[in-house]
């Protein structure tokens, strides 16, 4: 009987002594969906690096290029990305193999943090993201494939001011730094 007891006593023991108390758990999960700023490159060149520098609308279409790659690679790092392949086998040997990746989402509140062209003509720009806690904890608590779906804030309909991003006399979709 005493060693039941002490076999019980033990036991008790040690299932309590690792459970989180009221004020550690409530941090843990505070620290578990803290805000995460995530920040991506992106990429732009010109056809012919020499003579295309000195064309101002090649410039300016190789910057374009790099921004919208930052809010590609952005958008891949926050949603994820669909790849569709398929490939054609004949007689054991690969004949084709081809595959497409989409990226379907609406980033609000991203901003551009440099834009830097290289001596070798590469054009880079630098955007960030700051995830928020009800977003994380969103996609925390839905399926991966549902993420886009219930997780992101609605479109703003008279002024942007809406979810956690907040402006002022503006009725645009865009920000500007």
């Amino acid at each position: 009987m005493t060693l039941r007891v002490i076999t019980a006593l033990l036991a008790l023991l040690m299932t309590t002594a690792c459970a989180p108390t009221g004020q550690q758990g409530r941090n843990a999960d505070a620290n578990r969906f803290a805000p995460i700023t995530l920040r991506v490159s992106g990429y732009g060149t010109y056809v012919d690096a020499t003579k295309d520098r000195l064309d101002t609308r090649k410039r300016l279409m190789a910057r374009r290029a790099s921004q919208l790659d930052a809010y590609r690679n952005l958008a891949e790092r926050v949603y994820g990305t669909v790849v569709y392949g398929g490939a054609t086998v004949n007689d054991f040997v690969l004949q084709s193999d081809d595959f497409r990746a989409y990226v379907d989402s609406y980033l609000r509140g991203m901003k551009t943090v440099s834009v830097n062209e290289h001596s070798d003509g590469v054009v880079e720009t630098v955007v960030e993201l700051k995830l928020e806690p009800r977003f994380r904890q969103c996609v925390a608590s839905v399926p991966d494939t549902q993420v886009a779906r219930y997780c992101s804030l609605s479109l703003p309909g008279e002024n942007d001011s809406a979810g956690d991003v907040r402006s002022s006399n503006t009725d645009s979709l865009y920000y500007l730094d």
